[in-house]
């Protein structure tokens, strides 16, 4: 048998209960599964994700997991439900003083409300996380965690600033695994309360100190796992702040993955735990080296590559030459001049690839063991030389090139065979080859390597 229900109005009811004549119905009947899911699909809509405060009593837990209980205070109560999986981090009984957040629903199969628990706290704990979420939104609403101005971390971070309690276990996980991964960053420690009052403003001016007094890469908050109070000093506006002011990238380690503070979300990298934190925060030696290789072979990539696009200039530079005498000049004028500025580029060229390698061999001497630095800085030294070297060279073989090219434009220069006692007849203008070309009582010039004369064909002959 099916159970059904219908709407009837209150004036109807009204009429039936005091005796007089029943109007006729014609609204919808509903089944009362189907009145049940309306009243279901009404308290989402209206009611939907609630936070509720109250006294824990007839605590249940099932064979599966799932615990049943009752919130009540002195006026009213109601059902709840907390399902097996759920990351609730306290423990409760009955008696227990709480605030729980969930959806209202209705238990179909009894027609009850209830609230389907996703998160409990302690009564006290409640009111903390209601400020949590206010400064939160508030914060997101003013951008300060949007990642467009969030800063990125060095490429080479050489000196680590960690901001923490010196003597929790989080600062050795952190110092031990950075010094596992790169033996030669140096780590500086702030000395900071991590917990309760005042922590905030102990982590706020260890990162003004690094901003101003000490020359850091990075800065690292970090801190072990905790209760939800014992991380609170990190949702405060003013860290907040501090953080975003920051010229210096700051990198946080606050307790476990699953805890997420106001200074996670500010922070420019966020890491789960201060090993995380310091995995983030460093880069092994091996990648150092392999960068400083990378930079060397582009370097070298970059000389050759400059050296065959000068050639080509030069070249068809050479190519344009005239053997008029004029312009013969102008264009030596010109190549030396080329030459000149080709060599003064060349050398500016090696100067600064050759201080970009000092400055990376500067840096490895710094932070290495001296004599394995001193393999590597003689090593470098050896490149620069021999790549110093075949720039040189390569300019030598140019101007070796030039000069030839030179000697024998001057070979071919028309004065150097007037001067061996040969002359150039000319009649109007142009050079006469051939006898045949002339006839009697033609004037012609002579020109000669000093001076030139006119004179007056008599006789032709074959």
């Amino acid at each position: 048998m099916v159970l059904t229900a219908r709407i009837i109005p209150a004036t109807v009811l009204r009429n039936r209960m005091m005796g007089r004549q029943l109007l006729s119905v014609t609204g919808k009947i509903f089944t009362v599964y189907e009145l049940t899911n309306r009243i279901s699909t009404l308290l989402n809509e209206n009611i939907g994700y609630v936070y509720v405060r109250g006294e824990v009593s007839n605590l249940r837990v099932s064979d599966a997991g799932h615990a049943y209980f009752t919130i009540k205070d002195e006026k009213s109560q109601i059902s709840a439900v907390l399902f097996r999986g759920q990351n609730i981090k306290i423990s409760f009984k009955d008696g227990s003083r709480i605030v729980a957040g969930g959806m209202v629903t209705v238990y179909p199969p009894r027609g009850v409300y209830q609230i389907v628990v996703n998160e409990i706290m302690n009564d006290g704990q409640g009111e903390l996380y209601l400020r949590y979420e206010e400064l939160k939104k508030r914060l997101f609403e003013k951008g300060l965690f949007s990642e467009d101005i969030k800063k990125a971390l060095p490429d080479f971070p050489f000196h680590i600033g960690v901001i923490t309690s010196p003597y929790g276990a989080a600062v050795r996980d952190f110092v031990r695994t950075a010094l596992n991964k790169n033996p030669f960053v140096e780590i500086s420690v702030y000395s900071a309360r991590v917990q309760g009052e005042g922590a905030q403003e102990d982590v706020i001016s260890g990162i003004r100190y690094f901003n101003k007094e000490k020359e850091v890469d990075v800065i690292a908050i970090v801190r072990g796992g905790g209760s939800f109070e014992d991380l609170f000093c990190f949702n405060d506006e003013s860290l907040a702040y501090a953080i975003r002011e920051s010229r210096i990238p700051v990198v946080t380690g606050i307790g476990h993955e699953i805890d997420f503070t106001i200074a996670d979300y500010v922070a420019d990298r966020r890491a789960a735990t201060p090993t995380a934190a310091a995995e983030l925060s460093v880069r092994s030696f091996d990648e150092m080296t392999d960068a400083i290789t990378d930079y060397k072979d582009r370097l070298d990539t970059a000389v050759k590559e400059g050296m065959l696009i000068r050639e080509r200039v030069i070249r068809r530079f050479l190519r344009g030459f005239y053997r008029d005498k004029e312009r013969f000049d102008e264009k030596a004028e010109m190549l030396n001049l080329c030459i000149e500025r080709l060599g003064i580029a060349i050398r500016n060229l090696v100067s600064v690839r050759y201080e970009r390698v000092s400055r990376c061999n500067a840096l490895v001497e710094r932070y290495s063991p001296k004599e394995r630095i001193r393999k590597y800085s003689e090593k470098i030294s050896l490149l620069g030389l021999r790549q110093k070297g075949a720039v040189l060279s390569l300019f030598e073989t140019a101007e070796s090139r030039l000069k030839n090219s030179l000697t024998r434009l001057e070979l071919l220069n028309p004065e150097n065979i007037l001067k061996k006692g040969y002359s150039v007849v000319f009649k109007d203008e142009k050079i006469i080859s051939d006898a045949g070309m002339l006839s009697d009582e033609d004037i012609i010039g002579i020109r000669f390597f000093k001076g030139s004369v006119r004179a007056l064909v008599k006789k032709q002959g074959k």
